[in-house]
C-alpha cells in the first residue's frame, strides 16, 4: 500500500505498531493492548487532534459527512486528509520527520466489500511521521495525508458507499489522540 503525503511517498505494511515510550502494540486488526487501557499508568493525553478533508483547505470531519475522492494532478484518485493539532511536543525544527519527537500517525479506512488491503482494511497507514507547521495562533497544521485509492478500483463504484475512518496521532510524551467517523464516499469519474 502506498500513501503520498505533502510531497513524499511512503509504503507502510507493518504487522505491529509500537507507541512511543509506552510499549503499547497494535495488531493488524487495530486493537491496542493493556498498556493503553485506563487501568495502566502512563502518560496523560496532551493537546488536541483533528482530521479534516480537503486538498486546498481544512474542512473538519464529523459523523455523516462526505469523504470526497479527489483526482490528483497525475491522475491518481485519493482522499486528501489534512490534520490539525495543538499543545503537544513537536521536534525542533517541527519538520524533522526523523526525530523521535515527530508525532506518528495511524489510519484505517473501511468500505464494506472493498477491504482487501493490509489487515483487512480498504486502506491502512501505520507509523507515519507527521511534520506539522506551527501557525501564527500557535496551533499546528499538516497540509494533508493523501490516501491513494487502489489502482484496481474504479472510484465511481464507491459513490454513496458507507465508510468508517479511524485515525490516531501518537505525540511524543503523550497518550494517543484518536478520532473516529462514519462517513459516506463521494466519487465521480475524473474530468
Amino acid at each position: 500500500m502506498w500513501f503520498l503525503a505533502a510531497g513524499g511517498v511512503l509504503g507502510c505494511e507493518p504487522s505491529s505498531v509500537a507507541g512511543p515510550d509506552t510499549g503499547a502494540t497494535e495488531d493488524t486488526a487495530g486493537t491496542t493492548d493493556a498498556a493503553s487501557s485506563e487501568s495502566t499508568a502512563g502518560p496523560g493525553v496532551v493537546g488536541t487532534f483533528e482530521v479534516g478533508w480537503g486538498d486546498t483547505e481544512f474542512n473538519a470531519l464529523a459523523d455523516g459527512d462526505t469523504l470526497q475522492v479527489v483526482w490528483g494532478g497525475q491522475g491518481a484518485a485519493m482522499f486528501p486528509l489534512p490534520l490539525r493539532g495543538s499543545e503537544f511536543v513537536l521536534p525542533d525544527p517541527p519538520d524533522d520527520y526523523t526525530s523521535k519527537q515527530a508525532p506518528l500517525f495511524d489510519l484505517e479506512i473501511d468500505i464494506e466489500g472493498y477491504n482487501n488491503d493490509v489487515g483487512g482494511h480498504f486502506r491502512r497507514l501505520a507509523n507515519y511521521p507527521i511534520t506539522f507547521t506551527v501557525l501564527p495562533d500557535g496551533t499546528y497544521e499538516f497540509v494533508y495525508v493523501a490516501v491513494l485509492l487502489p489502482d484496481e478500483i474504479d472510484p465511481p463504484v464507491l459513490n454513496g458507499m458507507p465508510a468508517h475512518l479511524w485515525a490516531r496521532l501518537r505525540p511524543y510524551g503523550s497518550a494517543a489522540l484518536e478520532v473516529e467517523f462514519d462517513l459516506v464516499v463521494a466519487a465521480a469519474a475524473p474530468d
